[in-house]
């Protein structure tokens, strides 16, 4: 991958993230972080909620299927999220 197109890249990563600075507390921030290490698990939530809509317990159970493996490999990706989130709390606060 070239330079011009990771630039770009973690441009349109970045920049929702930072246009959306409000005034946070540190456990928001660390919460936006976490929803984008999680993201992987939301084709399995869609499934489940699915199954819940049609009252189909055998769509349910492929739901958790598919996301009991996708929890365990979102996880870290989920808490380093986190910790970048905080850590980049002084940034994206404002000034009362």
């Amino acid at each position: 991958m070239n330079m011009p197109a990771l630039v770009l890249t973690l441009a349109l990563v970045l920049l929702p993230t930072l246009s959306e600075a409000r005034c946070r507390t540190v456990g928001e921030s660390a919460s936006i972080g976490t929803a984008y290490g999680t993201l992987p698990l939301y084709p399995a939530k869609r499934i489940v909620e699915a199954g819940e809509q049609r009252d189909s317990v055998a769509l349910q159970w492929v739901g958790y299927g598919i996301g009991l493996p996708l929890f365990v490999v979102a996880m870290p990706f989920a808490m380093v999220g986190a910790g970048v989130g905080a850590a980049l709390h002084p940034w994206t606060k404002c000034d009362q």
